[in-house]
């Protein structure tokens, strides 16, 4: 597909309303951030645009700009992070955006989505259409890109979002490069990548907008887009995603939040309780028990089952529910005991959803035999594993010795487990155990770790998990 001569005059067009009025509305986007919701910027943002600046100056031609997406207005204030006041009258430097057109297009009534259109246009947006499989979708998304490629080879900026959408997890995840942004660069090779990691510090994961008077921490580079023996738009991809990924670890080293979240749940299946509210042959449960358990999309999984694989299929709900509720906790979100349809789980995709926030997080059973089950859970903090990668979180699992006490077992268990997984610490004895906020907590050198560490125990088990990264 190629653009008409109608789309181009339409983005030219649009090009010269914008830049006729875009000193006015850089001070509206700047304004509105400041007083209205009381954002405030780093500290050292003066530092931080004179370095990217720098590299920007030095770089005559296109600009893609990528960054983590979290908030509906992340646009604006990246905008607002990285261009300085003085430089908004620089046409060719003011990034085209991309946004979802069913998440802006269609909001409020008439006069609030008439000025929300009319905002969008005048800031050079370029609605994207994600969903939808027909021709029709296809076209509009064809179109949408050939655009992007017009403005960058006529040596303008885009700004698109590497994940295609905002993290459901508050996490960007760097292990599944998506291809859109590598396909962009090899249409226009001398374009580069302005890579952005904003975050306000206090939020947790996928809002509408950042909490009201939040000060943000932004990292930025400027890095090639297509290097000298790249043909694939994976492999760009990957490169941009693993930078994005640095830049991540580096925003998060100077944070007040933990960045690991992790959790795991363990469910001895020989024990004679989990039969409790169930019928004789296992096939049929108490439904008011259900109720109080399941989501609806998941009792309907539950009935849908074979009858004769109803009993484990409720346990490993249970079980992820579990290690879900401990990895919220890491984050500061307390599920309270009992409310177990606050986190609806699928088994089919791996996924938990935390039910009042939208967070997603990711979920892993490493051991799933006739005698246990054991659930590893992650919100944040690293890659749960799949075939084709390692995880960053570890764990183990052992059979409690005879006479032995549960807990205490686990405990001594995850120190020892810990050690051996760090040569640098050199045996347990330099480890010790505490609690922050309840949930365990890791002593070395006499400072608390980042490790998420869970410990779970029922019946004849006992496990514990941890994250390395």
């Amino acid at each position: 597909m190629t653009l008409t001569p109608e789309d181009l005059s339409a983005l030219r067009r649009q090009r010269s309303l914008s830049r006729a009025i875009s000193v006015p509305l850089s001070l509206f986007v700047a304004a509105t951030a400041r007083l209205r919701f009381g954002y405030r910027l780093p500290r050292d943002i003066s530092r931080i645009r004179a370095e990217i600046w720098e590299k920007l100056d030095a770089h005559d031609g296109p600009v893609i700009w990528a960054a983590n997406h979290l908030t509906l207005i992340d646009s604006f204030l990246v905008y607002w992070a990285i261009f300085p006041f003085p430089r908004s009258g620089e046409d060719r430097r003011v990034p085209w955006s991309t946004p979802e057109y069913t998440n802006y297009y269609k909001l409020g009534g008439p006069w609030k989505s008439a000025f929300i259109r009319a905002l969008l246009y005048l800031c050079r947006c370029i609605p994207f259409l994600r969903g939808g499989e027909d021709a029709a979708s296809e076209s509009w998304r064809q179109k949408a890109f050939e655009k992007c490629v017009w403005i960058l080879r006529q040596g303008g900026a885009v700004f698109v979002y590497p994940e295609a959408g905002r993290s459901r997890s508050g996490w960007f995840e760097s292990n599944h490069p998506k291809d859109f942004l590598g396909k962009l660069a090899l249409e226009a090779p001398n374009a580069k990548f302005l890579c952005v990691y904003l975050r306000s510090e206090g939020q947790i994961g996928t809002t509408v907008r950042p909490p009201a008077g939040d000060r943000f921490r932004v990292v930025a580079d400027l890095i090639d887009g297509v290097r000298p023996g790249e043909t694939s738009p994976r492999e760009i991809s990957r490169r941009l995603f693993e930078r994005l990924g640095a830049m991540q670890e580096q925003w998060w080293k100077n944070s007040s939040m933990p960045k690991n979240c992790g959790g795991n749940d363990l469910v001895d299946m020989k024990s004679p309780l989990l039969r409790e509210n169930f019928s004789e042959d296992l096939s049929e449960a108490d439904p008011e028990w259900l109720e109080r358990h399941l989501s609806a999309r998941e009792r309907a999984y539950f009935d849908n089952a074979p009858a004769g694989g109803r009993f484990r299929v409720f346990w490993r709900f249970f079980c992820a529910k579990e290690a879900a509720h401990k990895a919220l906790a890491r984050a500061g979100l307390v599920v309270p005991r009992g409310c177990f349809r606050e986190i609806e789980v699928d088994l089919f995709r791996r996924k938990a959803a935390h039910v009042a926030t939208g967070l997603q997080l990711d979920l892993r059973f490493t051991d799933d035999d006739e005698d246990k089950l054991h659930c590893v859970c992650v919100l944040r903090g690293g890659f749960i594993g799949d075939d084709e990668s390692e995880s960053d979180v570890v764990w183990n699992v052992a059979e409690v010795p005879a006479g032995a006490a549960p807990g205490a077992f686990a405990r001594e268990m995850a120190l020892d487990f810990i050690a051996s997984c760090n040569d640098e610490i050199g045996g347990a004895g330099r480890l010790a155990l505490s609690e922050d906020g309840g949930l365990p907590a890791v002593l070395w050198r006499g400072r608390p770790q980042d490790w998420s560490l869970s410990l779970s125990h029922a019946g004849r088990y006992a496990a514990c998990s941890f994250m390395v990264s």
